[in-house]
């Protein structure tokens, strides 16, 4: 596969005309120029990713919210950022940094009446109250808890909230700000607009915290679809029960849950499998006893090589990050930095995760 991407300017004049290409007038031209100087380190230089998630405000290049959480996840510092509740009314998010003990939440609220109390409430703000009480919470607790990831950032909601331009210009970056970009203000009514459809993010290198964590892929809900994942994946009938046995597993009292954990952390893997004598929960054994999987893992999944147990023990139980790891078998060698930084930009527990090396398995299948 050719890694050379018509996107990426290698030098001053081909970033002149690859704007021009992506812009409808010089003045488009020269701030997509701007926006690429400021954050086109954050995506790899591609100047369409910088088209799509930046815009320049009143001659300030802002982030979309979703760029700005994109950036702490690929600083390395996040372990943990969640909506905990998301309303017309208020949203939570938590966040854990890695480098602090685990259990160590950072918590914020944004609300309605705070937003109200700001001067913020118009435009978009009365049509899509709670995504930009979104947008609002998960901005500030980055810049609270990742400060050295995204200081003297901003993002395009943050900045048009307080812009001094007339208020159609206003409501079309909110929109913009929350992924309503054809969103016409002229043609808004007082009536609550239908939901935009659903955005393919199969290749998309950052985060929308909107995660794709409920799809269920497969069911464990009775005892027989247990053994028919096994077989689906080509698992001799004799390795599970070998294995089931020496850990004293058993499949038809344990809850569909259970069930699933099972699968993944101990039947998935072979190299984890074919270890009959290792205990069901191997990750508590110390580093030491540990080193052998990990030269086991990266041998049959070389994408994790350049990983350490450490940071995917505790992730193979998780059926997204699983199912991908199988997945990457597919996977030509020359993407795996793309999908080490996929692991590093998903959460472990998003199938979009999944989705993203398809994508690459799909576009090696067709070139091919």
């Amino acid at each position: 596969m050719n890694n050379t991407n018509f996107w990426i300017p290698k030098t001053g004049e081909e970033l002149e005309r690859l704007a021009g290409v992506l812009s409808d007038n010089p003045r488009s031209a020269k701030e997509l120029i701007r926006c690429h100087a400021w954050f086109g380190h954050f995506f790899d230089g591609h100047l369409g990713k910088v088209q799509a998630n930046t815009s320049i405000i009143q001659g300030k290049p802002a982030l979309m919210s979703d760029a700005l959480v994109g950036i702490c996840y690929q600083s390395g510092l996040v372990r943990r950022l969640s909506v905990v509740e998301s309303t017309d009314k208020q949203c939570t998010v938590e966040a854990e940094r890695n480098d602090e003990p685990p259990g160590e939440v950072h918590r914020f609220t944004f609300t309605w009446q705070m937003a109200q109390q700001m001067g913020l409430i118009k435009a978009v703000w009365n049509k899509q109250a709670a995504n930009m009480l979104l947008k609002r919470c998960r901005s500030f607790i980055c810049r609270q808890v990742f400060p050295e990831a995204v200081s003297g950032l901003y993002t395009i909601d943050e900045i048009a909230d307080f812009a001094s331009l007339p208020e159609k210009e206003i409501e079309a970056l909110q929109a913009r700000s929350i992924g309503f970009d054809d969103y016409n203000s002229k043609n808004a009514s007082s009536a609550k607009p239908e939901p935009a459809p659903p955005v393919e993010q199969k290749k998309s290198e950052l985060i929308d915290l909107d995660a794709d964590t409920t799809r269920v892929y497969r069911s464990f809900d009775r005892e027989e679809l247990f053994f028919e994942h096994c077989d689906e994946l080509n698992i001799s009938a004799d390795q599970v029960f070998t294995k089931i046995n020496a850990d004293k597993f058993d499949t038809a009292k344990a809850t569909p849950a259970e069930r699933q954990k099972y699968f993944y952390n101990n039947i998935a893997l072979d190299i984890i499998r074919r270890g009959t004598f290792l205990i069901e929960d191997w990750q508590s054994l110390t580093s030491e006893h540990k080193a052998p999987f990990h030269k086991g893992l990266s041998s049959q999944y070389p994408v994790l090589s350049e990983i350490p147990l450490t940071w995917y023990e505790h992730r193979l139980c998780l059926p997204a990050f699983a199912e991908t790891l199988i997945l990457t078998l597919d996977v030509p060698e020359t993407e795996y930095q793309s999908v080490r930084r996929a692991f590093q930009n998903y959460p472990s527990d998003d199938w979009r995760l999944f989705d993203y090396v398809s994508a690459l398995v799909v576009e090696e299948t067709v070139e091919d």
